[in-house]
């Protein structure tokens, strides 16, 4: 009779977590993608050692879950698989079967193991209209062209809050955590105590939303730690706060502030704009020199009059760096400096990056933390649409650096190489100069599935007595084999749900 009685409690418990679960709506949504790549990005002629040559297929699997209590309140889950070439890590013969024997902390867990993109709490104030996300989560500042912010664009740990202010008025503040290096579950050895290891973020957004026009001014402040990028490494050792001048056991405070508009009053034209600005002094002992500042600015018009596609031009500018017989150098890099890894901000798709594809450009060119210090401009025929389930979009720019000449033979000071810093094949001097035309193809199998296929070509103008006298990444390679245009060939499903 007891185990009659065990039994129906039992039954009562496991009936009780199934009401339990479904008190929570789920949703789920994704994106999974499978490319074949053909590319030569490192504009180098044949003869160099390059990894990008060769032909790869990468896979990304990426599938969020919204488990969706009431309209007030629900929680994220987005997790990702990969991204990793077929035959390697996440997508090799005993992916995640046992675990990493060289690694530690979440490296141990194997090489199949599943990446955590987002997980947060999205949930409204009782009776108001106040918001938070609460959690890991993606932030990015507000940006009107270019897809995305060139200063903060990417997941990370953060609490946000936002609320209507008038019916065209809105606030939005918030905390985040990017970098700590004292964490149990490092994967590099020694774990740091004390002050110093992390990174501490704080911005605000103030959307101005009325009819025809959004402007929404914008600004940021970090206080970067001296060993915050990890065991024993400074602060100014991360990419987009590296510089010539700065070492690995120093911090930094930074500040960044801007504006980005958007217009639509004008029948059939959209205007986009925005100005950014940033500086970031390192903690040098008294040096308040060092460090590093700079602009980026932009402008761009899309006429949507038309119903077989969307022309665009659009025009960019961002600061660069100044050489030694300049000024020394003494007040530090020219360039806007960038937390994380900008992942969306990009014109064209090809030597700036590609939103569709998983990575289109080696890491020594394409993300806009590398190559700030350029100019361009072109034009876009976007959304071309001829035949049924079929798209296309072509691009056609110019590209140019802002940098001087002097800077890569001349600054003394630092490692200029860390984190791509001064790469041949992303760092542009006033001497360097490039022309990109791409035609992306899109076709709908169903309305969730999609080919795409992307064709790139670059045509390159790399001055090679200035890289070749330098002594940067690759100038050896220039110096032996010269350089050459680059291409890029991708196709690639994507099942989005």
């Amino acid at each position: 009779m007891k185990k009659i009685y065990a039994i129906a409690l039992l039954g009562l418990m496991v009936l009780g977590l199934a009401a339990t679960a479904s008190a929570a709506d789920i949703k789920a949504t994704g994106k999974w993608q499978i490319e074949a790549t053909m590319q030569n990005a490192d504009f180098l002629d044949k003869g160099a050692v390059s990894e990008d040559k060769t032909f790869n297929i990468e896979q990304r699997v990426r599938t969020a879950f919204q488990f969706i209590a009431n309209e007030n309140l629900k929680g994220v889950l987005d997790l990702q698989i990969g991204s990793a070439n077929w035959g390697t890590g996440a997508f090799s013969i005993g992916a995640g079967r046992s675990g990493n024997l060289t690694g530690t902390g979440s490296l141990a867990a194997g090489n199949g193991n599943i990446m955590l993109r987002k997980g947060y709490v999205d949930f409204k104030w009782p009776n108001t209209k106040v918001n938070f996300l609460v959690g890991f989560q993606t932030v990015s500042l507000p940006a009107a062209f270019g897809g995305g912010s060139a200063i903060l664009d990417d997941q990370v740990a953060a609490a946000v809050v936002s609320t209507p202010i008038t019916d065209n008025v809105k606030l939005l503040a918030g905390y985040a955590r990017p970098y700590d290096a004292n964490s149990a579950y490092a994967t590099t050895a020694g774990n740091l105590t004390g002050a110093g290891t992390s990174t501490d973020v704080v911005f605000a957004a103030v959307p101005l939303d009325f009819k025809g026009v959004n402007i929404t001014p914008f600004a940021a402040y970090a206080s970067i730690g001296s060993t915050t990028a990890g065991a024993m490494t400074g602060g100014t050792a991360l990419p987009g706060l590296a510089t010539g001048n700065s070492s690995a056991t120093e911090g930094a405070r930074a500040y960044w502030g801007g504006v980005a508009a958007t217009v639509t009053a004008l029948d059939n034209f959209k205007f986009m704009a925005d100005f950014n600005y940033g500086k970031a002094t390192y903690n040098q002992g008294g040096n308040s020199n060092g460090g590093r500042a700079g602009w980026m600015a932009d402008i761009a018009v899309d006429y949507t009059g038309l119903k077989m596609m969307t022309p665009s031009a659009f025009f960019v500018y961002s600061s660069g760096e100044k050489g030694n017989s300049t000024d020394g150098n003494s007040d530090g890099s020219h360039r806007m400096p960038s937390l994380g890894n900008p992942q969306n901000w990009a014109v064209g798709s090809f030597f700036f990056g590609d939103r569709n594809f998983i990575n289109p450009v080696p890491a020594n060119a394409g993300y806009v933390q590398r190559v700030m210090g350029f100019w361009t401009a072109g034009v876009s025929l976007k959304d071309i649409k001829i035949f049924d389930k079929m798209s296309h979009t072509a691009h056609l720019l110019y590209v140019k650096g802002t940098n001087d000449k002097k800077f890569l033979t001349e600054n003394t000071g630092g490692n200029i190489n860390v984190a791509g810093v001064a790469n041949y094949g992303g760092f542009l001097t006033t001497k360097d100069s490039l022309w990109e035309i791409d035609f992306n193809t899109k076709y709908m199998i169903y309305d969730e599935l999609a080919v795409n296929l992307d064709l790139g070509y670059i045509n390159a103008d790399f001055d090679k007595d200035v890289w070749g006298s330098s002594s940067k990444t690759n100038a050896a390679d220039l110096r032996n084999y010269g350089s050459a245009d680059a291409y890029s060939a991708r196709l690639g499903v994507a099942y989005s749900f």
